[in-house]
């Protein structure tokens, strides 16, 4: 009889009161669960490589980076005309970067495949879409969506540091990140020798982009004519 209700109990009840029904049946259930957890590693500090910022590893499948500013000046970042792009963490699904966009910098609107959410650590600077503008600075959060085109601008006199976060695609590890941007900055210095703009003073003087830009910053003169 008392067999017959122990087995009642186990397919009516909820653990939790399975457990307060007899303590000692789920004390030997999780013995035996905690048998087969694997042994937890000691928190690590993984070293910075020539394609990877240093970051701590947590726990098995957690990675922090402590300050991200630490990866602007690693040896992982690469400088680009259309910014210093370097990596930070990848995730299951999405991966996150960085971009640090240098005064005088202009990148025309274009489309990109896959959208992504930008949050502007510090500095400001300008993103442009259909041809409106909006003043990005510290704090500000925006995303945009697949193919959708969008361009930045940099007209202030400091850098600014933006935060990117996207799917992965194709740049699943460190190393296929590191290789991608090193075709895209050949990829630029091709368009810029083919006459593609990436900086203020390769615009007409009379580009919307210009007069926006003395319209949110009095000292601009000075960065139109910074010619990297």
């Amino acid at each position: 009889m008392r067999l017959a209700v122990a087995l009642l109990l186990s397919l009516t009840l909820p653990a939790a009161a399975l457990a307060q029904a007899d303590p000692h049946a789920a004390h030997s259930a999780h013995a035996a669960h905690g048998a087969t957890k694997p042994a937890i590693k000691p928190k690590t500090r993984v070293p910075a490589t020539d394609i990877a910022p240093s970051y701590v590893q947590l726990a098995t499948n957690v990675e922090v980076i402590p300050n991200i500013e630490d990866a602007v000046k690693n040896k992982s970042a690469v400088a680009t005309h259309e910014g210093v792009f370097g990596p930070l963490l990848f995730a299951e699904e999405t991966r996150a970067f960085f971009i640090e966009l240098q005064p005088g910098m202009f990148l025309a609107e274009h489309p990109h495949d896959i959208g992504s959410i930008i949050y502007t650590v510090r500095g400001k600077w300008v993103l442009a879409s259909e041809g409106k503008r909006q003043v990005m600075q510290a704090g500000t959060l925006f995303r945009f969506g697949d193919n959708m085109p969008t361009g930045w601008e940099a007209p202030f006199n400091e850098p600014a540091l933006l935060l990117v976060v996207k799917p992965k695609g194709e740049n699943k590890d460190y190393d296929v990140f590191n290789r991608g941007i090193k075709a895209m900055r050949a990829a630029t210095d091709k368009d810029r020798r083919n006459g593609a703009a990436f900086y203020y003073s390769e615009l007409k003087p009379d580009d919307p982009a210009i007069a926006f830009a003395r319209s949110v910053n009095p000292n601009f003169d000075a960065v139109l004519k910074i010619k990297p």
